[in-house]
């Protein structure tokens, strides 16, 4: 019975505060942190302070994103506040700018322009009249003395004095007409933009268009609350970039892991915390289910285009395994300085992401342009190998072996490959791989030459009853030019035959490591400085003599 007029004394009292006139408030609010998710999608956190008398009222939360995901939105206050609704709106503001009323300031500045050219004319009539007398003077004590009144000596003294004088008037005329001038074209420039603004005389609007939430609150007290807002937006997102920077000399390799930020919310992120994520909110949480697998007949053209479709959707580059030992190995030194960003860079780990903190303002306009930012250095244990396939390229290429880069959580991007501070070109890195090590293409090394022939003398055709029997023998020569001792790895192939009536034996191979299936041969060679080796390796086909195989070498 008592919980009857309890329940009665708070519906008055509500009803009573909602019963009094609602006011309208509008604050800005302030983007303190953005989560920018791996791909895009960001998620932006807000913060403002609202002053709120008592009873129900309307505040209006400004500056905003205008690309957001509504049904995301969150907002947090004060416990003595009480959210009833709220709304996202966009806000279009226009700024008139009349452009007359900028004409009498304008023409106020030729007045006093004006004033100045006058009065630099003046200095320039008194100072030519000057220098016109004093040469008129001259002239006359020259025509005056011809009793030679005035000895040669004194005269020469008056001369040179007077000399001196006018040389003196005329650079400070010069410097008068070089004032006259600037002036001038300032007048000219002023007259011209006052004569511009007269013709247009019209109005001109600058638009803005900011987002907004609008709140519906109610308050038993007045009350100074913090507002905080967070919302995800899709017109996000960042991918990740690399400069791989190689010293030969040391072989030592650092890795510069860095994020490019895009974002077009409408607003304009400025002095803001990022924190870069490897979560991707946009991929599907729903487990997959596996669905019934039937056959169906073979159709030629439905099948090629699903052939074409899967060429299409192989990566770049992928992690492979390696067995190939490097040039050395060695542990990477700290970093030369700890003047980078990796020391503002904070990590932290959930059971699916990973976060990088960055504890640095960053600027980000919301105009889609990609901006750098950097998260931090690594320094790295690899292998540096040599490895060339002379058959499709005579150039050698160093290859990076990495075998911890697990723990680097790295993500596919494009890496900029500076070697010996050069640049020489772009790699991919790939990590998703069930592979140990992870193989980063560096370049080429041009130190290390490499060349494959054929041998002429030992590569010959017969005819063997019904069959044809052609033997290829092939030399690939290798020389190491470096100041070091290398270990290269190279690789050839022999033909492999599907038909019965092509047979196909490999004759010699130098002690390669063969891959029967693949037709693959692999020699690892020990260089030292300046030396030089040579491989062979010969193989015959054998077929029947009226048919022509193609691609024999």
């Amino acid at each position: 019975m008592k919980i009857i007029p309890i329940f009665i004394g708070a519906m008055l009292s509500v009803t009573s505060l909602l019963a009094k006139e609602k006011s309208t408030q509008t604050i800005s609010a302030e983007l303190k942190k953005a989560t920018v998710y791996f791909g895009y999608g960001a998620e932006l956190n807000h913060t403002a302070k609202a002053t709120l008398p008592i009873g129900a009222q309307e505040l209006v939360v400004s500056n905003l994103a205008t690309q957001l995901d509504v049904n995301t939105i969150q907002v947090g206050c004060s416990e003595n506040v009480v959210i009833m609704s709220y709304r996202f709106a966009t806000k279009t503001e226009t700024k008139l700018i009349l452009q007359s009323l900028l004409i009498p300031k304008m023409q106020d500045t030729l007045k006093h322009l004006q004033v100045i050219y006058n009065n630099i004319e003046n200095d320039l009539q008194n100072n030519d009249d000057i220098i016109n007398r004093t040469t008129r003077l001259i002239e006359a004590n020259l025509a005056n003395n011809p009793k030679k009144e005035i000895s040669s000596a004194e005269l020469i003294r008056l001369v040179d004095y007077y000399t001196a004088k006018i040389q003196s008037l005329k650079i400070v005329a010069f410097t008068l007409q070089q004032k006259k001038n600037d002036i001038n074209e300032s007048i000219a420039g002023t007259s011209g933009r006052v004569n511009e603004l007269q013709r247009m005389d019209q109005l001109n609007a600058v638009t803005s268009t900011t987002g907004q939430i609008i709140l519906q609150l109610l308050t038993k007290e007045s009350t100074t609350t913090p507002i905080n807002i967070s919302y995800f937006t899709r017109n996000a997102g960042w991918i990740p970039a690399y400069d791989v920077k190689v010293k030969t000399l040391e072989n030592t390799i650092k890795l510069g892991y860095k994020a490019t930020v895009t974002q077009t919310t409408g607003l304009d992120w400025d002095d803001v915390k990022i924190s870069l994520s490897t979560g991707n909110p946009n991929q599907g949480n729903v487990v997959p289910i596996l669905s019934s697998w039937y056959l169906n007949m073979y159709v030629p053209v439905l099948y090629e285009k699903m052939k074409t479709l899967k060429r299409a959707q192989v990566p770049k580059m992928q992690a492979i395994e390696s067995t190939a030992s490097g040039y050395t190995m060695k542990d990477i030194d700290i970093l030369d300085d700890a003047k980078n960003v990796s020391i503002y860079t904070s990590e932290s780990e959930s059971m699916l992401y990973k976060n990088f903190e960055i504890d640095l303002p960053y600027s980000i306009p919301a105009d889609g342009k990609a901006y750098n930012v950097d998260i931090k250095d690594e320094q790295m244990n690899a292998y540096f190998n040599a490895f060339g396939i002379p058959k499709l390229d005579r150039d050698a290429f160093v290859i990076a072996d990495i075998n911890d880069w697990e723990k680097y959580d790295l993500l596919p991007g494009e890496a900029n490959i500076i070697m010996d501070n050069t640049y020489i070109g772009k790699s991919y890195i790939d990590p998703n791989s069930t592979f140990d090590t992870l193989r980063l293409p560096l370049g080429r090394d041009k130190r290390v030459a490499l060349k494959r022939t054929l041998v002429k003398e030992q590569t010959k055709s017969k005819i063997k009853g019904d069959n044809k029997i052609e033997t290829f023998t092939y030399e690939i020569v290798m020389r190491n030019n470096k100041k070091q001792a290398i270990e290269l790895v190279v690789k050839d192939q022999y033909p492999l035959s599907k038909v019965n009536e092509v047979e196909v034996n490999l004759d010699e191979s130098t002690s390669a490591e063969i891959n029967n299936e693949t037709g693959e041969l692999k020699w690892k060679i020990k260089l030292q400085p300046g030396e030089s080796k040579k491989l062979r390796f010969s193989y015959s086909v054998k077929y029947p003599k009226d048919k022509i195989i193609q691609n024999l070498r």
